[in-house]
Protein backbone atom coordinates (compact mmCIF):
# COMPACT_ATOMS: atom_id res chain seq x y z
CA UNK A 1 0.00 0.00 0.00
CA UNK A 2 0.99 3.73 -0.83
CA UNK A 3 -0.26 6.90 -1.08
CA UNK A 4 1.64 10.23 -1.88
CA UNK A 5 0.95 13.40 0.59
CA UNK A 6 2.38 16.89 1.00
CA UNK A 7 3.31 18.27 4.14
CA UNK A 8 3.30 22.20 4.63
CA UNK A 9 6.21 23.80 7.04
CA UNK A 10 3.41 24.47 9.88
CA UNK A 11 1.08 22.58 12.58
CA UNK A 12 -2.59 23.61 12.93
CA UNK A 13 -2.77 26.47 10.98
CA UNK A 14 -6.22 26.36 9.02
CA UNK A 15 -5.04 29.88 7.32
CA UNK A 16 -1.80 28.33 5.78
CA UNK A 17 -2.38 26.73 1.71
CA UNK A 18 1.44 26.07 1.06
CA UNK A 19 2.09 22.49 1.05
CA UNK A 20 5.72 22.24 -0.96
CA UNK A 21 6.65 19.13 0.55
CA UNK A 22 5.84 15.86 -1.29
CA UNK A 23 5.94 12.73 0.89
CA UNK A 24 5.63 8.67 -0.66
CA UNK A 25 4.10 7.25 2.33
CA UNK A 26 4.87 2.92 2.65
CA UNK A 27 4.54 2.39 6.03
CA UNK A 28 3.35 3.22 9.43
CA UNK A 29 6.39 4.99 10.31
CA UNK A 30 6.36 7.00 7.27
CA UNK A 31 2.58 8.31 8.26
CA UNK A 32 3.83 9.05 11.77
CA UNK A 33 6.37 11.12 10.62
CA UNK A 34 3.87 13.31 8.45
CA UNK A 35 1.76 13.74 10.50
CA UNK A 36 4.33 16.34 12.52
CA UNK A 37 3.04 18.69 9.96
CA UNK A 38 -0.78 19.65 8.34
CA UNK A 39 -1.06 17.97 5.05
CA UNK A 40 -2.89 17.35 1.71
CA UNK A 41 -3.58 14.23 0.09
CA UNK A 42 -3.46 15.91 -3.50
CA UNK A 43 -0.98 17.66 -5.86
CA UNK A 44 -2.13 21.33 -6.38
CA UNK A 45 0.18 23.57 -8.83
CA UNK A 46 2.91 25.51 -7.02
CA UNK A 47 2.10 23.50 -3.94
CA UNK A 48 -1.34 25.89 -3.58
CA UNK A 49 -4.08 24.63 -1.95
CA UNK A 50 -6.95 25.60 -4.43
CA UNK A 51 -9.36 23.30 -5.85
CA UNK A 52 -8.49 25.06 -9.15
CA UNK A 53 -4.64 24.32 -8.80
CA UNK A 54 -5.84 20.63 -8.41
CA UNK A 55 -3.28 18.14 -10.34
CA UNK A 56 -3.91 15.21 -9.32
CA UNK A 57 -4.16 12.62 -6.14
CA UNK A 58 -4.16 8.52 -4.93
CA UNK A 59 -5.62 8.99 -2.04
CA UNK A 60 -9.15 10.36 -0.61
CA UNK A 61 -9.15 11.07 3.15
CA UNK A 62 -12.34 11.11 5.20
CA UNK A 63 -12.83 12.30 8.84
CA UNK A 64 -14.86 10.51 11.16
CA UNK A 65 -15.43 12.45 14.20
CA UNK A 66 -18.70 10.50 15.28
CA UNK A 67 -20.91 13.11 15.28
CA UNK A 68 -23.72 11.08 14.25
CA UNK A 69 -25.03 10.04 17.13
CA UNK A 70 -24.42 10.94 20.91
CA UNK A 71 -25.31 7.22 22.21
CA UNK A 72 -21.78 5.36 22.19
CA UNK A 73 -22.88 2.06 20.61
CA UNK A 74 -23.37 4.04 17.43
CA UNK A 75 -20.06 5.22 17.36
CA UNK A 76 -17.47 3.30 14.67
CA UNK A 77 -14.65 1.97 16.28
CA UNK A 78 -11.57 0.99 14.72
CA UNK A 79 -13.03 -2.93 15.06
CA UNK A 80 -16.33 -1.18 13.46
CA UNK A 81 -14.53 -0.07 10.21
CA UNK A 82 -12.84 -3.09 9.81
CA UNK A 83 -15.85 -5.06 10.36
CA UNK A 84 -16.99 -2.82 7.85
CA UNK A 85 -14.26 -2.99 4.76
CA UNK A 86 -12.24 -6.08 5.78
CA UNK A 87 -10.84 -6.29 2.19
CA UNK A 88 -10.20 -2.72 1.67
CA UNK A 89 -7.05 -1.00 2.27
CA UNK A 90 -6.66 2.29 4.19
CA UNK A 91 -4.55 3.93 6.43
CA UNK A 92 -6.10 5.28 10.34
CA UNK A 93 -4.62 8.02 12.02
CA UNK A 94 -6.50 9.36 15.21
CA UNK A 95 -7.58 12.78 15.30
CA UNK A 96 -5.91 15.42 17.19
CA UNK A 97 -8.81 15.62 19.34
CA UNK A 98 -9.21 11.64 19.94
CA UNK A 99 -11.21 10.99 22.88
CA UNK A 100 -11.23 14.48 23.66
CA UNK A 101 -14.38 16.70 24.26
CA UNK A 102 -15.19 18.82 21.22
CA UNK A 103 -17.87 21.46 20.28
CA UNK A 104 -19.75 20.55 23.27
CA UNK A 105 -19.88 16.57 22.90
CA UNK A 106 -18.56 14.47 24.81
CA UNK A 107 -15.24 12.43 24.63
CA UNK A 108 -15.26 10.07 21.37
CA UNK A 109 -12.76 7.99 19.03
CA UNK A 110 -12.17 10.75 16.27
CA UNK A 111 -9.73 9.29 13.56
CA UNK A 112 -9.00 10.47 9.99
CA UNK A 113 -9.60 7.50 7.18
CA UNK A 114 -6.75 7.81 4.05
CA UNK A 115 -8.14 5.45 1.16
CA UNK A 116 -5.93 4.95 -1.91
CA UNK A 117 -7.51 5.53 -4.74
CA UNK A 118 -7.04 4.89 -8.57
CA UNK A 119 -5.20 7.88 -9.59
CA UNK A 120 -7.20 10.92 -10.43
CA UNK A 121 -6.22 14.15 -12.11
CA UNK A 122 -9.81 15.87 -11.86
CA UNK A 123 -10.93 18.08 -8.98
CA UNK A 124 -14.30 17.16 -9.53
CA UNK A 125 -14.51 13.65 -10.16
CA UNK A 126 -12.23 13.43 -7.36
CA UNK A 127 -14.76 15.42 -4.68
CA UNK A 128 -17.48 12.95 -6.51
CA UNK A 129 -15.56 10.01 -5.25
CA UNK A 130 -15.59 11.42 -1.73
CA UNK A 131 -19.26 12.07 -1.60
CA UNK A 132 -19.71 8.78 -2.94
CA UNK A 133 -18.25 7.21 0.07
CA UNK A 134 -20.04 9.73 2.22
CA UNK A 135 -23.32 8.66 0.71
CA UNK A 136 -21.93 4.74 1.46
CA UNK A 137 -20.64 5.59 4.98
CA UNK A 138 -22.23 8.44 6.25
CA UNK A 139 -20.32 8.45 9.49
CA UNK A 140 -18.04 10.43 7.87
CA UNK A 141 -18.06 14.35 7.43
CA UNK A 142 -20.11 15.54 5.25
CA UNK A 143 -18.30 18.62 5.33
CA UNK A 144 -15.36 17.44 4.66
CA UNK A 145 -15.66 16.33 1.10
CA UNK A 146 -14.45 18.98 -1.27
CA UNK A 147 -11.12 18.55 -3.79
CA UNK A 148 -8.88 21.37 -1.55
CA UNK A 149 -9.38 19.55 1.66
CA UNK A 150 -6.71 20.25 4.02
CA UNK A 151 -6.07 17.71 7.29
CA UNK A 152 -4.19 18.77 10.81
CA UNK A 153 -1.50 17.07 11.42
CA UNK A 154 -1.77 14.48 15.15
CA UNK A 155 1.87 14.23 16.29
CA UNK A 156 2.15 11.19 18.06
CA UNK A 157 -1.59 9.87 17.25
CA UNK A 158 -1.30 5.93 16.72
CA UNK A 159 -1.51 4.72 12.88
CA UNK A 160 -3.45 1.63 11.70
CA UNK A 161 -2.04 0.59 8.72
CA UNK A 162 -4.65 -1.64 7.01
CA UNK A 163 -3.82 -3.85 4.04
CA UNK A 164 -6.67 -5.12 1.88
CA UNK A 165 -7.09 -6.55 -1.57
CA UNK A 166 -9.83 -3.94 -2.91
CA UNK A 167 -9.71 0.15 -3.27
CA UNK A 168 -12.72 2.09 -2.01
CA UNK A 169 -13.78 2.57 -5.00
CA UNK A 170 -13.89 -0.34 -6.37
CA UNK A 171 -15.25 -2.31 -3.31
CA UNK A 172 -18.19 0.58 -3.80
CA UNK A 173 -18.71 -0.75 -7.57
CA UNK A 174 -18.43 -4.49 -5.85
CA UNK A 175 -21.38 -3.19 -3.37
CA UNK A 176 -23.80 -2.38 -6.09
CA UNK A 177 -23.94 -5.12 -7.32
CA UNK A 178 -23.85 -7.62 -4.51
CA UNK A 179 -26.80 -9.49 -5.63
CA UNK A 180 -25.81 -13.13 -5.52
CA UNK A 181 -26.99 -15.15 -8.48
CA UNK A 182 -28.52 -18.60 -8.66
CA UNK A 183 -25.97 -20.91 -8.97
CA UNK A 184 -23.05 -19.30 -6.75
CA UNK A 185 -25.55 -18.76 -3.79
CA UNK A 186 -24.36 -21.92 -2.04
CA UNK A 187 -20.58 -21.07 -3.07
CA UNK A 188 -20.49 -17.65 -1.97
CA UNK A 189 -22.69 -18.37 1.70
CA UNK A 190 -20.48 -20.96 1.97
CA UNK A 191 -17.26 -18.58 1.24
CA UNK A 192 -18.47 -16.09 3.36
CA UNK A 193 -19.64 -18.37 6.31
CA UNK A 194 -15.74 -19.70 6.41
CA UNK A 195 -14.66 -16.15 6.69
CA UNK A 196 -17.10 -14.70 9.35
CA UNK A 197 -16.46 -17.77 11.16
CA UNK A 198 -12.44 -17.07 10.88
CA UNK A 199 -12.98 -13.23 12.50
CA UNK A 200 -15.93 -14.09 15.05
CA UNK A 201 -16.13 -17.45 15.65
CA UNK A 202 -19.24 -19.31 16.33
CA UNK A 203 -21.10 -16.86 18.34
CA UNK A 204 -24.25 -15.02 17.44
CA UNK A 205 -22.90 -12.20 16.26
CA UNK A 206 -21.59 -14.04 13.53
CA UNK A 207 -24.56 -15.72 12.62
CA UNK A 208 -26.31 -12.64 12.20
CA UNK A 209 -23.88 -11.00 9.55
CA UNK A 210 -24.12 -14.72 7.83
CA UNK A 211 -27.77 -14.30 7.96
CA UNK A 212 -27.57 -10.41 6.63
CA UNK A 213 -25.11 -11.76 3.97
CA UNK A 214 -27.68 -14.27 2.38
CA UNK A 215 -30.22 -11.41 1.90
CA UNK A 216 -27.78 -10.43 -1.08
CA UNK A 217 -29.17 -14.02 -2.66
CA UNK A 218 -31.66 -13.77 -6.11
CA UNK A 219 -33.91 -16.01 -5.92
CA UNK A 220 -32.96 -16.19 -1.88
CA UNK A 221 -31.94 -19.34 -0.39
CA UNK A 222 -34.61 -21.68 2.38
CA UNK A 223 -33.70 -21.39 5.50
CA UNK A 224 -33.20 -25.01 5.75
CA UNK A 225 -30.40 -24.67 2.99
CA UNK A 226 -28.83 -22.08 4.73
CA UNK A 227 -29.02 -23.78 7.75
CA UNK A 228 -27.01 -26.38 6.06
CA UNK A 229 -24.61 -23.97 5.07
CA UNK A 230 -24.17 -22.79 8.66
CA UNK A 231 -23.92 -26.08 10.14
CA UNK A 232 -20.85 -27.83 7.95
CA UNK A 233 -19.11 -24.56 8.05
CA UNK A 234 -19.06 -24.58 11.88
CA UNK A 235 -18.10 -28.17 11.64
CA UNK A 236 -15.10 -27.37 9.60
CA UNK A 237 -14.36 -24.70 11.83
CA UNK A 238 -14.35 -26.62 14.91
CA UNK A 239 -11.69 -29.11 13.53
CA UNK A 240 -9.46 -26.09 12.60
CA UNK A 241 -9.82 -24.70 16.43
CA UNK A 242 -8.75 -27.75 17.46
CA UNK A 243 -5.49 -27.86 16.10
CA UNK A 244 -2.71 -26.40 18.26
CA UNK A 245 -1.72 -23.48 15.75
CA UNK A 246 -5.11 -22.16 15.90
CA UNK A 247 -5.34 -18.27 16.99
CA UNK A 248 -8.53 -17.66 18.61
CA UNK A 249 -10.71 -14.61 17.05
CA UNK A 250 -10.11 -12.49 19.95
CA UNK A 251 -6.36 -12.89 19.86
CA UNK A 252 -5.63 -12.05 16.29
CA UNK A 253 -3.65 -9.45 14.88
CA UNK A 254 -3.61 -8.39 11.07
CA UNK A 255 -1.27 -10.17 9.85
CA UNK A 256 -2.67 -13.58 11.75
CA UNK A 257 -6.19 -12.62 9.65
CA UNK A 258 -4.26 -12.85 6.50
CA UNK A 259 -2.06 -15.69 6.82
CA UNK A 260 -3.78 -17.95 9.65
CA UNK A 261 -6.98 -19.80 10.73
CA UNK A 262 -7.50 -20.61 6.27
CA UNK A 263 -11.10 -21.10 6.18
CA UNK A 264 -12.10 -19.42 3.17
CA UNK A 265 -11.51 -22.04 0.91
CA UNK A 266 -13.90 -24.50 2.79
CA UNK A 267 -15.44 -25.42 -0.44
CA UNK A 268 -18.58 -27.05 1.21
CA UNK A 269 -20.88 -26.31 -1.58
CA UNK A 270 -19.31 -26.43 -5.02
CA UNK A 271 -22.42 -25.02 -6.70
Amino acid sequence: MQVTIFQADCLHQSANCNYPHKMVVTSEADMAKLQSRDHVCAEYENGYRSKDGFVVSDNAPMDCDNDHSDDPADWITTEKLDELLPDVAYILVFSRNHMKSKGGKAARPRFHVYFPIHVISDANAYAALKRKIYDAFPFFDGNALDAARFLYGSPGSEVLWHEGSLFIEDYLTLSAKASIPQGKRNATMSHYAGRILKRLGVTDKAYKKFLEKAQDCDPPLEQEELDKIWASACKFYKKVAASPDYIPPDEYTGDSLNNANNLSDIGIYPA
